[in-house]
């Protein structure tokens, strides 16, 4: 299944995912804002090709994924489906805005775009703190809708069980309901009255 991705955002987790599809064969081309991270990326291996700009980056990739703050992952996916993404998914921790203001920006091109959101993390920074078997065991988190493509959405799911993740599929909008209970809810629990 090996093929070339595009890893948009070499941090913690896009580091975390570039390692593990290396390891798995995939041809993983790296895009950062930061040139030190993306250097970084590619001396521990996150990436084997680094990329000058986000369009090279997405050139030739059978799939990128946005791993950028949560703010910029919108406007990242909209500039890769710009630049000719076959398929894009993200990594962020918040889905319904994200799918609405793709959908919203890009109506044409949306239905390649899968949301996505591995409940894996780690108490280190960077990617330095990046790990190839984070996401083994883990729930990864997809949000198709109604108008996401079929193939796309395929594709995006067989990468993360190869990944070792077990994949939840539900609507973008009860992914952050979900995720706010359990985020909110233990802390509402530990608050003093």
């Amino acid at each position: 299944m090996a093929g070339r991705v595009a890893v948009l955002g070499t941090g913690l987790i896009g580091g975390s995912v570039g390692l593990a599809l290396a390891a798995r064969g995939f041809d993983v081309v790296g895009f950062d804002h930061d040139e030190s991270r993306l250097t970084r990326a590619k001396q521990l291996g996150a990436i084997t090709e680094v990329a000058a700009t986000l369009d090279a980056a997405v050139a030739g990739a059978e799939l990128v994924i946005v791993a950028v703050p949560v703010g910029a992952i919108a406007g990242t996916v909209v500039a890769a489906l710009d630049a000719g993404a076959a398929v894009v998914t993200d990594v962020g921790s918040v889905k319904a805005p994200v799918v609405f203001e793709v959908e919203r920006t890009r109506p044409d091109a949306s239905a390649r775009f899968v949301g996505g959101h591995p409940m894996a993390g780690s108490e280190q920074e960077g990617v330095d703190g990046a790990d190839p078997t984070l996401f083994v065991g883990c729930t990864w988190t997809l949000t198709p809708t109604s108008n996401t493509d079929e193939r796309a959405y395929t594709l995006v799911l067989r990468v993360v069980r190869d990944l070792g993740a077990e994949v939840v599929t539900v609507t973008p909008s009860h992914h952050d309901e979900l995720v706010a209970l359990v985020s909110h809810v233990p802390q509402l629990a530990a608050s003093p009255s």
